[in-house]
């Protein structure tokens, strides 16, 4: 065998080495193709060169993938609006629904009503309130309320429920025909008080028989009505979250041995929920005026409610609730289409535009309250027509000078 070489390798000079490395390097950049300017980009602060084919893909890629997202965007919100458009179709046909059977609970009399001698005032809607106890025979809430659609104003007026009334003719004739009993008085045939009118129109004809009365004390043509019972009340009151108000004084009456609710409240500001609210409106043992000074406390309580139906947190939040709770709760004469016409005015009216009355009487209230017809024709001018009373237009001028 041959004599075993090593060989070891040649150091160059190191100027040889880097002459032989720029020489490489020039190479390199004569064999490439060189690129414009404008086709450079800087990434993570080097300066590279990327061939324009690549940008030109890359850009194609970015639009389809761009045009994917918005075609998944358009189909998840087409998703999205299909089900609120069903679900939007769903509740209108539930709360149609509920609106019909509404409608179809609306009392069928048969007791027929010669035509009123009232024109119906122009712009003027007027709504027979009958608030009737846990039997429903007696209507212990007789309220007319009276919305103009001109200038949004709302007038309360309510007659108290042991006001002496007379049978009309035709309510006489009505329960002769039907062999019902007719009240007597003083001896005076036919006289009762206006929460018993109610009980003696007997099934079918409650309703009919109260409003009719209506327009006999207050001289007004009554357009529909709207009958509620206490369970009605207090869901109403619950489905807006309760009300703040103030009770005028500390309240107790127990009224559980006649079905009734025990009545404690305390004096001062409270927030009132369903219960305590029907506490509030029965409560009439401890006022000197008895229901007279109830319907005061009634009246301030309603307005009081309707403020909070009004504000924009109850219209925003609550008011589903709150329709529903009306059509399942009360009984009216007033059609699906009209009652969607004069939805729209809720959001018009203005606690400031209320007021609430009760209609004058005569002498100090007993047994019966006798009321003042001269006067009642006053408030109903006054508050309906717009015919400022006498007094008071002369007290406005003393004012003024």
């Amino acid at each position: 065998m041959g004599e075993k070489r090593e060989y070891r390798r040649r150091r160059r000079p190191s100027d040889e080495m880097d002459m032989e490395l720029r020489q490489r390097q020039v190479r390199r950049r004569q064999t490439r193709v060189p690129y414009p300017e404008e086709q450079r980009r800087v990434v993570r602060n080097e300066q590279t060169y990327i061939d324009p084919r690549r940008v030109t893909q890359g850009r194609r890629m970015s639009r389809r993938k761009a045009e994917q997202k918005k075609r998944r965007r358009r189909s998840v919100l087409l998703v999205i609006g299909l089900i609120l458009i069903l679900v939007g179709a769903y509740a209108a046909a539930k709360i149609w629904v509920k609106m019909d059977m509404w409608q179809g609970k609306a009392e069928k009399s048969d007791f027929v009503v010669s035509a009123s001698e009232q024109e119906k005032i122009k712009d003027v809607i007027n709504v027979a309130v009958l608030g009737t106890d846990e039997d429903g025979f007696r209507a212990d809430v007789n309220m007319l309320v009276s919305f103009n659609t001109t200038t949004k104003e709302l007038h309360m007026i309510s007659i108290p429920r042991d006001s002496k009334v007379v049978l009309t003719d035709e309510m006489i004739r009505h329960l002769n025909q039907e062999g019902a009993y007719i009240p007597q008085q003083n001896g005076v045939y036919g006289q009762c008080k206006l929460t018993e009118l109610h009980a003696y129109a007997g099934e079918g004809n409650r309703c009919a028989f109260s409003v009719a009365m209506m327009e006999e004390i207050l001289g007004v043509s009554v357009d529909y009505y709207i009958k509620f019972d206490l369970t009605a009340f207090k869901k109403v009151v619950d489905a807006v979250g309760g009300v703040d108000f103030y009770v005028p004084m500390n309240m107790y009456w127990d009224m559980t041995d006649t079905g009734g609710p025990l009545i404690n409240l305390r004096e001062g500001m409270q927030h009132l929920d369903g219960e305590k609210a029907e506490q509030l409106v029965r409560f009439r043992d401890g006022y000197v005026q008895k229901d007279l000074k109830r319907i005061e406390v009634q009246q301030e309580f309603i307005m009081a409610l309707i403020e909070k139906v009004c504000s924009s947190e109850t219209l925003l939040n609550k008011l589903d609730d709150l329709v529903e709770v009306v059509l399942d709760c009360t009984e009216s004469d007033i059609t699906v289409t009209e009652a969607l016409k004069y939805v729209k005015y809720v959001k018009d009216l203005d606690p400031a535009k209320i007021t609430s009355d009760t209609v004058p009487y005569l002498g100090d209230p007993g047994k019966y309250v006798e009321l003042d017809e001269e006067g009642i024709k006053e408030l109903i001018d006054w508050r309906i027509h717009g015919i400022e009373p006498v007094a008071a237009a002369d007290d406005a001028d003393l004012t003024n000078e």
